[in-house]
Parts: structure tokens; sequence; C-alpha cells
């Protein structure tokens, strides 16, 4: 029971970048066609890392939002806290690879990483708006 509330409410999350899927997609043409005609075409990978790096960043902030939403104030702020630091240590993986491959993929990484969440909290905002109206 419990488990399939939770799937209900994380499908509703989901469903909310279903339907902004084209402006994901635009982000990421414009940021991949400024590598191409730049001629830096093997960023376009590091385009993609950043992309996946922030949909993994928000899946877990959404997961741990929802154990904590579920529980009490002080195993809350706990769970907060350990997510907190699970997630950063995750960017700093990923952006510590990158920077040990190439200064320009790591720039190219973190960049698109920010231009992604970035698009991830105006969806967000505009998903609330709608809601309201």
């Amino acid at each position: 029971m419990f488990i399939a509330s939770k799937f209900a409410r994380m499908r509703q999350v989901l469903s909310t970048f279903k339907g902004s899927w084209k402006v994901f997609l635009a982000v990421a043409a414009i940021l991949s066609l400024q590598l191409i005609s730049a001629g830096q075409l093997r960023l376009c990978g590091a385009v993609l890392i950043g992309a996946l790096l922030n949909f993994f960043y928000f899946l877990s902030t959404a997961a741990r939002l929802e154990a904590a939403a579920n529980s009490p104030a002080p195993q809350a702020k706990k769970i907060m806290l350990i997510g907190l630091l699970l997630r950063l240590a995750m960017i700093f993986a990923v952006l510590a690879v990158a920077v040990h491959i190439s200064t320009e993929l790591f720039l190219a990484s973190a960049i698109s990483f920010g231009v992604f969440y970035l698009t991830t909290l105006f969806i967000l905002a505009r998903s609330e708006v709608r809601k309201k109206f």
C-alpha cells in the first residue's frame, strides 16, 4: 500500500517532466548546437553527462523529500542531511572524473548540469503556477 502510493506520487512528479520534454530537448539542442558551431563536437557527450547528472540529482532529491515527508521531524532532518551529502558526493565524483580527463570536459559537464538544473527549477515553478490557475 505504502509503496503503491509512493510510486503514484513519483509518477505525478515525473509526469510534469514528461509533459515538458520539449523544454529539455530545446535546451539540449541549443547547448549541442553551440558546441558544434564552436567546433567542439567532442564535448557534446559532456552535455549529456551533465543532463544525466541533473536527472539523477532530481530523482534523488524527490525520493529524499518523499521519505522525509513521511517521517517524524528528527528523522526527517537526518534523512535530508544524509541526502544532501549523498547528492553533493555524487556531483563531486562525476565532476572529479571529468576534471581528470580534461578541463574542457569538466567545464562542459558543470555548465550543462547548471543549465539543466535551472531548467528543472523553471519547469517545476511553471507546473506549480499552472496548478493554481
